[in-house]
């Protein structure tokens, strides 16, 4: 591991991104390019991979984030995301999370959301909160937006997007506002359409890579690498299942044994722990 090394003292200690997999293939989405979304879609080959990986769908549980929020606050310079697997806005407790969160010390949380919920009175409760940053994505624009996203709500994500935005400004909160798509490639013909729209209406466009999801997801579009090198995520981000699984990867939807370090509720297991851990080094 010391062969590419972590970015400072301080990533080798903590990892800079802990990831909370909220909602556990739960989402009001149908997007073409997740798992997730192509299950909802009634994909049969999406059925049997969610089928492989457990057949379940759940939300995490109160104690496994309260613990992970908790150690996560004391480390200033880490973030708290909650992304993976499925819509976090969808949680019951997803304005509570953020809330106690911040309550405990976590100086930066992001949220990855489709935007279809975030209606004004989510909208005013998730600034109320605290939160730091919010990614709407937005996986097309207006020809293209249902057919990659699989859901007629597009002027309903506009809508609720930029009075997000507005309500940020009336009530001084300091949340920064993503709007990113994936670029793939049915979004080409509107690429170009998209970024013009939301620039200078929120602080960022970013396009997401399109990748296969482990394997989940088949296209053509990803390129072979003449050699396999380790992956950065690796040196910068933990992930945390819904029922307490620390994974070694984000994409180890199954969480099959070996992709598992340890569980977060068990007696004496922390996340500093598992991160300087022997085990972790050695995989």
């Amino acid at each position: 591991m010391q062969q590419y090394g972590f970015s400072s003292t301080t990533a080798a200690r903590f990892p800079s991104c802990v990831q909370l997999t909220l909602s556990h293939y739960i989402c009001d989405s149908g997007c073409i390019s997740c798992p997730v979304g192509r299950l909802n879609r009634g994909d049969a080959e999406a059925r049997l991979r969610w089928e492989a990986d457990g057949g379940v769908k759940v939300f995490m549980g109160w104690e496994v984030f309260e613990k992970a929020a908790r150690e996560t606050g004391q480390h200033p310079e880490s973030f708290l995301r909650f992304h993976c697997r499925g819509e976090p806005a969808l949680h019951p407790r997803f304005v509570d999370m953020i809330a106690f969160a911040k309550s405990v010390g976590v100086k930066t949380i992001q949220v990855f959301t489709n935007g279809i919920t975030m209606d004004e009175t989510l909208a005013r409760r998730t600034l109320a909160a605290g939160l730091d940053v919010i990614e709407f994505s937005v996986h097309g624009h207006t020809q293209t937006y249902q057919a990659l996203m699989g859901n007629e709500h597009f002027e309903q994500v506009v809508a609720n997007i930029i009075r997000f935005i507005q309500l940020r400004n009336q009530l001084s909160a300091r949340t920064r506002v993503v709007v990113s798509a994936v670029d793939q490639p049915g979004f080409q013909v509107e690429k170009q359409a998209h970024q013009q729209f939301w620039t200078g209406k929120v602080d960022e466009v970013i396009l997401r890579p399109y990748h296969s999801w482990g394997g989940r997801i088949a296209h053509q579009d990803e390129p072979t690498l003449p050699v396999r090198r380790p992956c950065p995520q690796f040196w910068t981000r933990l992930t945390v299942g819904p029922t307490g699984n620390i994974l070694y990867c984000f994409n180890s939807w199954d969480e099959d044994e070996n992709e598992v370090a340890a569980n977060l509720l068990d007696t004496g297991v922390t996340l500093a722990g598992v991160w300087q851990s022997t085990q972790y080094e050695q995989v």
